[in-house]
């Protein structure tokens, strides 16, 4: 007996640390910020599936919608979502789904992983299945490897357990790294490029550049490796330093890996220069936060950057992962 109404919300997220070295199966840091996006299910008396989204729309019978090709779909994270749900879902009544979200899809806020752990969440709670975190993100993973071809799901992991979150890609699976209450790590701001190039567009990059020169690139993501494992340990030291140290050292190996761009390192000297002096000693540091060749950067201790022309925000942690309400 499935529940008539159901919503389950995600925070959307963004990459502290591990960009690009967790598809090689080296681990990630990822932050869920204070931004949400809520998928809501209602039982409808037909056998029609309805989604209202800012996205776009969609109507069709449910047998219609567990079979249509989902590539180049605006809605294809859904559509994937319920085709991976296809043999609880077949034959069953219709459905409305109703997409509500405070994550801008254009600022690289990983609105696409907080969508699909949203809806996996809300169909588990729907079928009645088990709704752990682990296995809402294995799904989820699942989901958004099929529709991109790929992925680390690092994302993901931070909209379902909220918080700061250790990741790892080979076995999907997260723990966190602070407690629900973050007020003694330093500040975080994202600053936007300007610009923003696909996730999947500077990955196949990247692997173009890496067939030509695979030793140096191994050993990229091998330090990569190495830093994330001595942020991890700085965190839970409290030893924001060190966690500076890492992140800007980070960041050169992401300059060494070709993806900071003109523009993008206009981003990171602008944060530097509102920064003013640097200081070994200092908790500050600034970085890409993400794939690179544009989007936003991510800066610790940065204050806000005057006369920047594009959006800035202050990263407020969200320690609250997944939420469901049912009626």
């Amino acid at each position: 007996m499935v529940v008539s109404s159901v919503t389950c919300s995600a925070p959307g997220s963004t990459m502290v640390m591990g960009e690009h070295a967790v598809l090689h199966g080296y681990p990630a840091l990822a932050a869920a910020i204070d931004l949400r996006l809520a998928v809501t299910l209602c039982k409808q008396d037909n056998d029609e599936i309805y989604i209202d989204s800012a996205m776009g729309q969609w109507q069709a019978s449910v047998a219609q919608t567990l079979a249509v090709s989902v590539n180049n779909q605006p809605l294809r994270f859904v559509l994937a979502g319920l085709q991976y749900f296809s043999q609880s879902l077949a034959g069953s009544s219709g459905l409305r789904i109703t997409i509500e979200s405070a994550i801008d899809p254009t600022m690289g806020f990983a609105s696409s992983a907080a969508l699909t752990v949203a809806l996996v969440g809300a169909l588990r709670a729907w079928l009645q299945l088990d709704r752990a975190r682990y296995v809402v993100l294995n799904d989820a993973v699942s989901i958004i490897r099929q529709v991109q071809g790929g992925g680390s799901g690092a994302d993901a992991a931070a909209s379902c357990y909220g918080g700061l979150v250790y990741y790892d890609a080979s076995l999907v699976c997260a723990r966190a790294l602070l407690p629900a209450s973050t007020a003694s790590l330093p500040a975080l701001r994202l600053i936007y490029t300007g610009y923003k190039t696909p996730t999947p567009e500077v990955i196949a990059l990247v692997r173009q550049w890496a067939q030509k020169d695979l030793h140096r690139y191994t050993q990229i993501y091998a330090r990569m490796g190495e830093l994330v494992s001595h942020a991890e340990a700085a965190i839970e030291q409290a030893n924001w330093q060190a966690l500076a140290q890492a992140m800007n050292d980070y960041q050169q190996q992401m300059v060494a890996l070709g993806v900071c761009d003109d523009g993008t390192q206009a981003a990171v000297d602008a944060a530097w220069k509102q920064v003013g002096i640097r200081s070994a000693d200092s908790a500050v540091a600034v970085k890409i936060s993400g794939s690179g060749l544009g989007d936003c950067i991510l800066g610790l201790s940065v204050p806000k950057i005057q006369d920047w022309p594009h959006a800035q925000f202050t990263v407020d942690i969200s320690a609250q992962g997944l939420q469901w309400f049912e009626s």
